[in-house]
């Protein structure tokens, strides 16, 4: 990945969580701090805060469809060296015989964001608001945890700064959750623990206070669904004195369907585009954008004349950009993967 620095302005880019490795990217008015790592120091009644801070901490995860990736993250959570003292689970669905998931290891807290298609915002925000504890860990429901990652996540996390590890995407579905196994799929290289701009920050997995979290005010819930919300709460995260931290430490992500490009969110994206011109002044410039313009889906002037739908993709269309399978599968598997995309 590779960013232009301007005079007067930053490249910007982040990773869309629920995406398929689309990146948008915004000029932004300069501000030293998105890509400046000599940050601030904490204030000393943090440091003493942080000194006492308990050990304990608690999950937070929002799913939909996407039961079996999630049977597997709370199985590599029970795995975990280190267990949290709750996992939040919020479902952006109606309550059902999933929603009953128990563990032995610790409670499950079940709660529920239905209202609305893909209310992702809202969502993330009742699961965070429903922790109990001061240390919050963020993961996506097709995340994998090695078993020594929560450890060094919160260990490493403290008030002021936002924790994160590498991300290594998986190929191919996995029946197992063995790091050993796990291994074999990816080729890992050494990573060390270093503060990073916030234009590497990626929801897929991330450590923030309880304190520093009510500070940031949560994600936006301007943002409907899919798309740019994200790149919001990075950018005010920053803007509040927050630095992010890498710990060193891999996280594995499950193989979901989905479609490339996203397709079935062009009306989220569009609102979303807009929505943050207006907070921002700027809209992001995305591969995303150019290949909606191509498609003839939305103007190819929207920088000038303000980004409009101007065509919903067909069948045809949703047919040859759905990823429905990583290797071959049958008929019946495929169209159970289009049904939970």
């Amino acid at each position: 990945m590779s960013f232009l620095r301007k005079t007067d302005n930053l490249a910007l880019s982040l990773q869309q969580v629920a995406g398929s490795g689309y990146f948008f990217q915004i000029d932004w008015p300069l501000q030293p701090y998105l890509w400046n790592l000599s940050y601030p120091s904490i204030r000393d009644n943090n440091r003493q805060r942080d000194d006492v801070m308990s050990t304990e901490f608690s999950i937070v995860t929002i799913v939909k469809r996407r039961t079996q990736q999630l049977s597997k993250l709370i199985g590599s959570i029970e795995s975990s060296e280190q267990l949290p003292k709750e996992v939040v689970i919020v479902w952006m669905a109606p309550p059902s015989d999933e929603s009953l998931l128990s563990s032995e290891h610790f409670p499950i807290l079940h709660r529920f964001a239905a209202s609305e298609a893909f209310p992702i915002a809202k969502a993330r925000n009742r699961g965070f608001d429903t922790c109990k504890t001061d240390k919050i860990i963020y993961l996506d429901a097709d995340c994998i945890c090695p078993d020594s990652l929560l450890g060094a996540m919160t260990s490493s996390l403290t008030a002021g700064k936002l924790v994160t590890a590498n991300v290594h995407q998986l190929s191919q579905t996995v029946d197992s959750k063995s790091e050993n196994h796990l291994q074999q799929l990816v080729s890992l290289q050494q990573s060390t623990v270093e503060k990073i701009p916030f234009i590497e920050f990626d929801t897929t997995i991330f450590g923030i206070t309880r304190e520093d979290y009510e500070r940031v005010g949560g994600f936006d819930l301007d943002y409907c669904g899919y798309g740019l919300g994200d790149l919001d709460f990075a950018a005010r995260c920053s803007q509040a004195g927050l630095y992010l931290l890498n710990t060193g430490r891999y996280v594995y992500k499950q193989f979901h369907a989905h479609y490339h490009p996203p397709v079935n969110h062009l009306c989220d994206i569009v609102t979303n585009a807009e929505t943050f011109k207006q907070k921002w002044g700027t809209y992001p410039t995305s591969k995303v954008f150019a290949q909606f313009a191509e498609l003839r889906l939305i103007n190819s002037d929207y920088e000038q004349t303000g980004m409009r739908i101007t065509r919903l993709p067909d069948d045809d269309e949703m047919a040859e950009f759905f990823i429905e399978a990583p290797v071959e599968k049958s008929q019946r598997d495929a169209i159970a993967l289009r049904q939970s995309a």
